[in-house]
């Protein structure tokens, strides 16, 4: 018998990732593995040197976890901007 309950957690991240459940109604645990994925995507994203190619990677997520890609890249622009 597997420790969890339900969905394995790696398929809880996958739904998150991919748009089927929003990130606000996980648990902090998943929540925070999400977090790194997030963190790599608006890398991602700011590595692109074109705006319009930036705005049309972030047109390419799916809308649920867009505003979070969204808002890790303008952090890191900001910190990046303040160097």
């Amino acid at each position: 018998m597997p420790i969890w309950r339900g969905r394995r957690p790696s398929d809880r991240i996958k739904a998150v990732l991919m748009g089927k459940v929003e990130l606000e109604d996980e648990e902090p645990g998943i929540q925070s593995a999400c977090s790194k994925h997030i963190y790599d995507g608006a890398r991602s994203i700011l590595a692109i040197p074109d705006k319009e190619k930036r705005r049309r990677a972030l047109d390419k997520l799916p809308a649920l976890i867009r505003p979070h890609v969204e808002r890790e890249a303008f952090r890191l622009f900001m910190i990046k901007g303040k160097k």
